[in-house]
């Protein structure tokens, strides 16, 4: 199988980008599929957390040459795994040719391992971000109806399609009132992009604040958190089959699998 490569991204910190993340992976566990998780989020690489896991390595390790990738991974769940970035993923676009070789080789050895592979990125406009987010098939950028995460988002859009020229972009609002409201926020940024950037945001659906969906932390079992009657399960589920039959996995780049995501390190 040729792994599907996720990326999420956001303006700002601090609008739930990591526990959309775990609840994503979960429900895609739930439906049967095999995921890896990328913690690349630095500086607050906590996604061993929500699964009161402990972690001995890291992707630095494996950039250092002490351990192989396989050696940092780790099991969440079923069906859940995990790559802590480590301090070290913030030189990845820094890397010489041996610091590249190493990471590509690395993922190209779990290769068809895994059905996904979801990349949970920094917030902010890094170039570490930048080079994540040009190298995975579908690009999600989460936010919240803050001002301060509306007005980050659109900056960060505004970098990725005018000096990256990054095309299709998902804008997925998080932690919503309803899902009226997060529909409602996704037409007013995409109206401010197309009009300003002459860029169409696509909409694959929203989250809808709901206690279930952030007691993913506060549980041994997460995965046993979110009943198939809340509010959250349908809105995860609707997101998920969206992302399944995405276009982006049937295009040239999808068909490749992590090789399209490792291509983005050397290029």
């Amino acid at each position: 199988m040729n792994t599907r490569v996720v990326g999420m991204a956001s303006g700002k910190g601090g609008v739930g980008k990591t526990t959309l993340i775990v609840n994503l992976a979960l429900q895609l566990a739930e439906f049967g599929k095999k995921v890896l998780i990328f913690d690349a989020d630095l500086g607050m690489a906590n996604v061993h957390l929500a699964f009161s896991k402990s972690i001995s390595h890291s992707l630095s390790d494996v950039i250092d040459g002490t351990v192989s990738l396989e050696q940092t991974i780790v099991s969440l769940s079923e069906g859940i795994d995990l790559i802590p970035g480590g301090s070290g993923v913030a030189n990845i676009a820094d890397l010489d040719e041996i610091g590249v070789s190493s990471i590509v080789q690395a993922f190209s050895a779990i290769e068809g391992q895994y059905d996904y592979l979801l990349v949970d990125m920094s917030a902010g406009i890094s170039t570490q971000v930048l080079t994540f987010l040009s190298s995975v098939h579908l690009k999600i950028i989460v936010g919240t109806d803050e001002l301060g995460s509306i007005s980050d988002a659109y900056s960060l859009i505004k970098v990725l399609s005018k000096q990256h020229s990054i095309d299709n972009l998902i804008y997925l609002p998080n932690r919503v009132s309803s899902s009226k409201a997060g529909k409602k926020l996704y037409d007013s940024l995409n109206y401010v992009t197309t009009k300003f950037l002459n860029k169409q945001l696509e909409y694959v659906g929203c989250i809808s604040e709901d206690s279930l969906y952030c007691r993913v932390w506060d549980s041994p079992e997460p995965e046993r958190i979110i009943t198939s009657s809340s509010n959250a399960y349908a809105e995860l589920s609707a997101v998920v089959s969206e992302i399944e039959r995405h276009l982006a996995f049937n295009s040239h780049e999808g068909s490749r699998g992590l090789s399209f995501f490792l291509d983005g390190f050397t290029s």
